[in-house]
């Protein structure tokens, strides 16, 4: 489990990087990201510093005996796939590329992440 919460943490980073590096890239290219709004360059990289801040919190907290620190750096990307879910309800649940997107790149590892916090914490606590 702490080595699939590390291959995410390093996603979440690539992301975060991409994020400010090219944010109109990134704007342009991510399916679903356009139709929420006009661009804002501040609001992408900013977006993108929470990426790279999560994938620290998350890879540091994966060592061992740092369980907790997981769990909280666990909790944006939580939140974020909620977000995200409850906008999904405002697209009657299409079925399309925006929301395998959501799926792929939000919700599955948001939850991943979540999970295998709770695990290692869990087993750390046994100790």
């Amino acid at each position: 489990m702490r080595q699939i919460v590390q291959i995410i943490a390093a996603i979440y980073l690539l992301h975060g990087l991409y994020m400010l590096v090219a944010p109109f890239v990134w704007y342009e290219n991510t399916p679903g990201v356009s139709m929420l709004g006009p661009y804002n360059t501040h609001f992408v990289r900013d977006v993108g510093l929470v990426y790279i801040v999560t994938a620290i919190g998350i890879i540091w907290g994966a060592r061992p005996r740092n369980a907790n620190l997981l769990l909280f750096a666990s909790v944006w990307p939580a939140l974020h796939a909620i977000y995200h879910a409850w906008m999904w309800t405002g697209r009657d649940f299409a079925l399309d590329l925006v929301a395998l997107v959501n799926l792929v790149g939000i919700q599955i590892p948001a939850w991943l992440t979540l999970y295998g916090a709770m695990r290692m914490r869990r087993s750390e606590r046994l100790i």
